[in-house]
């Protein structure tokens, strides 16, 4: 299919949803809020909107975020520049039934533009995970999510205030880079959300072409983040037709969401969403969607635990013959001997818990295995490992691309 108004930068700023990849059009709109569509399977995501005060319109505000919610079936979302007292917001919340909100406390100070005030809305269903929550200041609170297996997650929310106040921004930067090494020390999966107030689209070709530079104080922020692992997954923007921030002619990125290297190989994708209604926000949200297997992964061996087994079975599929399949699947039909109107009867629940137990038990019956420690790690086939490598190596390529067709002055012999 070829198109000739079809818009590159905005396929490359906009990436599909991989549910719905098989039936885009190239004419559709990527982050269309009109279209509803259904969540990234077995997927959770973190979010960051400047909502830009929510004294002034609050319920009316209120009322667009929950709409949001349940567009995109937020599972957290960092929420910055309130103006508002924890109480004030709890009071408010109270229209958001389906989330539980972490506030910070307020910046009253006169000499200042901005009182701050950030918070966090959890999903309920992971809202009882939460073991702490720190608000560090008015413009930085971190939330602890704990979860079987000794899987920790925090996520930070940040608001940096712009160089108008220069003090107050280098006091949060400090507090944040302070607060993120602490982090890492910990073992901690994190992220953080937020508005930066910077562009990273910038801050890139000198990170990459004058490092001495990117070693200044002024850069110590993105410089520690990248230095570190750190990567926000949202694409390069190319076209003035869509950023995270917009005000008069200027549409521009400075809200991100950075993981840590932990939490990195859990990514799948990241949008900006057109919120389509400037009653909200001159800010766009970000959401970042990650791979629900860090949770479920930690449920499975913290199970492990509770039932003091130190080792686990492992089938070793690349040794199974044609005939050892066929073995298998036999052993399966003969199992499964539950008369169909009866199994049809059942719920659905029963149904997977009866056909799983069948699978597990031909499995261990006819398919080889061999028992291994609860901590051990995989190896990948060498093959898929050559693959990954080219993947992530192609990856480094085209993103040096997007950026010398944007910044062709950033060429810089190490290029060639």
């Amino acid at each position: 299919m070829t198109d000739n108004n079809f818009d590159y930068d905005s396929f490359i700023r906009n990436p599909p949803n991989p549910v719905d990849v098989e039936n885009l059009s190239l004419q559709d709109s990527l982050f269309s809020s009109i279209s509803l569509s259904p969540p990234l399977s077995n997927s959770f995501n973190i979010s960051s909107l400047n909502i830009n005060g929510l004294k002034t319109f609050s319920h009316n505000k209120i009322e667009l975020l929950n709409n949001f919610f349940s567009l995109k079936h937020i599972s957290l979302i960092g929420v910055v520049d309130t103006h508002l007292h924890p109480k004030q917001m709890q009071f408010l919340s109270k229209r958001l039934s389906n989330y539980t909100v972490f506030s910070s406390s307020l910046d009253t100070s006169q000499h200042i533009r901005s009182s701050g005030g950030v918070l966090l809305f959890i999903d309920n269903s992971l809202a009882p995970h939460v073991h702490t929550y720190t608000s560090h200041s008015s413009r930085l609170l971190s939330v602890d999510l704990y979860f079987k297996g000794n899987i920790k997650l925090r996520i930070f929310v940040v608001y940096i205030p712009p160089t108008s106040d220069q003090a107050l921004r280098d006091s949060t930067i400090d507090l944040l880079i302070h607060a993120l090494s602490d982090t890492k020390r910990l073992g901690f999966h994190h992220a953080i959300c937020g508005d930066f107030n910077m562009h990273l689209d910038q801050f890139y070709p000198i990170f990459f072409n004058q490092p001495q530079i990117a070693s200044k104080r002024i850069h110590r922020l993105f410089n520690f983040l990248l230095s570190n692992g750190y990567v926000d997954f949202t694409p390069v923007n190319f076209s003035d037709s869509l950023g995270t921030f917009r005000h008069a002619d200027t549409i521009t990125r400075i809200d991100y969401i950075w993981s840590c290297p932990l939490l990195k190989s859990f990514l799948l994708t990241s949008i900006i969403f057109d919120a389509c209604d400037s009653s909200l926000s001159d800010h766009n949200p970000v959401i970042t969607y990650f791979d629900s297997s860090l949770l479920r992964s930690s449920i499975k061996l913290a199970r492990a635990h509770q039932l003091k087994r130190r080792t686990c079975r492992t089938f070793l599929l690349d040794s199974v013959s044609p005939a050892l399949w066929d073995d298998f699947s036999a052993h399966i039909d003969a199992a499964c001997n539950v008369p169909p109107t009866i199994f049809a009867s059942w719920h659905i629940n029963r149904m997977c818990e009866y056909l799983h137990s069948s699978i597990i038990a031909g499995a261990t019956a006819i398919l080889p295995s061999r028992m291994i420690r609860n901590d051990h790690t995989p190896k990948l086939p060498k093959d898929l490992e050559t693959l990954i490598q080219h993947y992530r190596f192609f990856n480094r390529v085209l993103h040096s691309i997007r950026l010398l067709r944007k910044y062709p002055h950033s060429f810089f012999s190490l290029h060639d």
